[in-house]
């Protein structure tokens, strides 16, 4: 690995059980000691040679509407402000 150097990390996926119900989630190790962010569908990227390295978060929007069934998500705003991200954007994007 090279000055230039990345890392994409995906996090763990969610795991069906049966039509509607999943199994409890568990965050992939590597994702949850590198960004401490808890939830599926995101993805990492860290840049370290930036000048103070840079990590960037790609994750799910808030969603009134789902977190009342799935529970709350922090967003692009929580996971700069909660998790300590340098940016975030909708994995959407």
């Amino acid at each position: 690995a090279g000055e230039d150097a990345i890392l994409v990390l995906p996090a763990a996926a969610e795991k069906v059980r049966s039509l509607d119900t999943h199994y409890p989630f568990r965050q992939d190790s590597d994702f949850q000691y590198l960004s401490g962010f808890p939830e599926p569908e995101a993805v990492l990227v860290l840049i370290p040679g930036r000048r103070h390295g840079e990590a960037i978060l790609f994750c799910r929007e808030r969603d009134a509407e789902r977190e009342a069934w799935d529970g709350s998500r922090a967003g692009q705003e929580g996971a700069v402000a909660q998790y300590g991200m340098d940016d975030a954007y909708p994995i959407d994007d």
